[in-house]
């Protein structure tokens, strides 16, 4: 095993592990998946090495973005604290600037990457951010945030909830684990 202390995000003086491709590599199978997502994002770049994987994901990702039942505001809280919690530069600048774009105001996204005042938010905002920090680190939540998410929440919203956290867990860990670059002008990961 090795010591993992040198890990975390961002990688501000590391280069990219593995290059996206340019418009020319990309195959037939990598542009059909992406669709809608033209021109694509850094990270779709890197991922179109592997398009089934790419075809397979992009649906996913996409419904869980899009078409999820929480909500803009609720979903893009619970994206900035994963990527907080990953230490996911990429994915908070992407995330920041959708935030702000829906008129999240900038002190409640700067709050969310630091520790977390339940008296800062809502009491579910708080449930939700709490459970992010607890599916993160023990991959479930306690018996108290379940309840005041439960007392909010259809089941269709739960599952929701736990499926957009774990959705943006693992794009945090591809962006991490192949130290994807952001994409030009996107918000600066927080102090």
């Amino acid at each position: 095993m090795t010591d993992d202390a040198g890990l975390g995000a961002p990688f501000p003086n590391e280069p990219q592990r593995l290059a996206g491709l340019n418009d020319e590599a990309m195959s037939e199978e990598a542009r059909a998946a992406l669709g809608a997502w033209w021109p694509p994002f850094n990270i779709h770049r890197v991922l179109a090495h592997n398009p089934p994987t790419l075809a397979s994901w992009i649906p996913f990702g996409t419904h869980i973005l899009r078409g999820n039942s929480l909500g803009e505001r609720l979903r893009e809280l619970v994206v900035l604290r994963v990527a907080w919690n990953a230490r996911s530069a990429y994915e908070w600048g992407q995330h920041a600037g959708l935030s702000r774009r829906l008129g999240i105001p900038e002190d409640e996204i700067v709050r969310v990457a630091g520790p977390l005042k339940p008296a800062d938010w809502t009491p579910l905002e708080a449930a939700l951010l709490s459970g992010v920090d607890q599916m993160m680190r023990v991959q479930s939540v306690d018996a108290e945030t379940y309840a005041t998410l439960a007392a909010h929440f259809s089941e269709a919203q739960l599952i929701d909830y736990v499926f957009l956290v774990g959705e943006f867990v693992l794009v945090a860990l591809a962006l991490n684990v192949f130290q994807i670059a952001r994409d030009p002008g996107l918000s600066e990961f927080p102090a």
